[in-house]
């Protein structure tokens, strides 16, 4: 089965309102191994509504409706069905029950709106509400399947979990499930991952790998399709083990797993604390791992040294580096880095220095130009990167590459 997210409302597109409800319709419908095409949002115009069900019809067997089930004017769900379906509306003595109950529960008074909430396209099963007043509908017609839902996230998932997935699974057929994993990836782009796993990424239809570009990292997103969890994913299991072979170290967790969390986690496992000291990072690298429970076991200072004045007095770098090289430069970043190191007694310590824009420094060096310092009791090292994108895009995907220079560096040394 294919389906389509028709989501209705002006507020949609205005943005005044944010959808979260196609993630949560498409993480379901694959659950129960229905395959999701194409959303599509409009606003709360009948003619523009009606013409996008179609459309959406002449491609997809289900079609989910979120929004304009409510008791206004410019609620056209029921209409636009109808007409598509080309059926009349009807009273529903079951959507005008649901109603009064609630509202009797309530303890509300104004019964002005029950008339609309209670009318439904001819032949419609009505799905209940638990959460407010307006009902789903389920319309079938010609092999068609129309579900209607509200737009309000939390009336439509109780309804989702409670009445279309059951409706959805019976329809279909219970053993059919897809799943996904996503592999993140941090240090080498997208164009670099692609050719390193050329071979893995064409004539593959099941499972599937999609990469995925973020900000400052790559994710790769293994799909499969099954007869059950189990199946797919001792599917998605046997690509992941190729695409580590490929890509190694570059991997630095799955699912919901962010660069900090792997930096914890190494730190904990070798019992390791570090130290920061961040200028063009404004403190979002203490910021992230500072996300992570559990992380005051590991950071032992993390300081903002944004003004020279801060470097100099609080991290000793010297004056003169800071006059001969400029802030922004490889001597001041290494300074940095070892002064956080004394200063903390932490085992390893990371540091940033760096350009983060709209305008160049008094050096005239480029936008985006960063140092990225590494100090540990045996050595020290600097990098020099160039990044690109609005000041909090720079500061981000430096906060993100310090984080893995330093997990790449505690994968070095147990």
């Amino acid at each position: 089965m294919i389906a389509e997210i028709l989501m209705i409302g002006t507020e949609l597109l205005l943005g005044h309102v944010v959808d979260t409800n196609s993630a949560y319709i498409g993480r379901k419908l694959a659950g129960i191994g229905i395959n999701l095409y194409h959303k599509a949002a409009v606003g709360d115009n009948r003619l523009r509504a009606t013409a996008a069900l179609r459309e959406a019809l002449n491609r997809a067997d289900l079609v989910i409706v979120t929004g304009g089930l409510g008791p206004t004017e410019d609620d056209i769900t029921r209409e636009v069905v109808s007409e598509v379906f080309g059926v009349r509306q009807i009273h529903s003595d079951e959507a005008m029950a649901h109603a009064l109950s609630l509202l009797n529960r309530w303890g509300h008074q104004d019964r002005a709106s029950l008339r609309r909430l209670a009318q439904v396209p001819d032949g419609a099963t009505i799905i209940p509400n638990p959460r407010g007043t307006a009902c789903g509908l389920i319309v079938e017609k010609m092999g068609k399947h129309v579900i209607c839902l509200p737009g309000v996230p939390g009336e439509m998932e109780a309804m989702m979990d409670l009445s279309v997935i059951p409706y959805l699974t019976r329809l279909e057929g219970e053993g059919r499930t897809i799943s996904s994993r996503t592999l993140r990836i941090c240090g080498p782009g997208e164009a670099e991952i692609e050719d390193r796993i050329r071979h893995l990424l064409h004539g593959k239809s099941n499972p599937t790998i999609a990469p995925l570009v973020s900000l400052g990292e790559v994710m790769l997103r293994i799909t499969a399709k099954a007869s059950s969890p189990g199946e797919a994913g001792a599917m998605i299991d046997r690509v992941e083990t190729e695409l580590r072979e490929c890509l190694g170290h570059d991997i630095y967790g799955t699912g919901d797993d962010e660069i900090q969390h792997s930096v914890v986690r190494l730190l904990k496992e070798r019992n390791f604390t570090c130290a920061v000291a961040e200028s063009v990072t404004g403190g979002l690298i203490s910021h992230k791992l500072t996300e992570v429970p559990g992380c005051s076991r590991v950071l032992g200072l993390a300081v903002t040294s944004y003004s020279n004045n801060a470097k100099i007095k609080v991290l000793d770098v010297p004056c003169a580096d800071v006059e001969r090289y400029g802030v922004v430069s490889r001597e001041v970043a290494l300074r940095m880095a070892r002064g956080i190191l004394s200063l903390s007694g932490a085992d390893v310590s990371i540091s940033t220095t760096g350009v983060a824009g709209p305008a160049r420094d008094e050096h005239m060096h480029s936008i985006g130009l960063v140092f990225i310092g590494l100090a540990w009791k045996h050595g020290i090292t600097c990098g020099r990167f160039q990044f690109f994108g609005t000041r909090s895009e720079i500061k981000e995907r430096a906060a993100k590459r310090s984080l893995d220079i330093l997990r790449r560096h505690l994968l070095r040394h147990h």
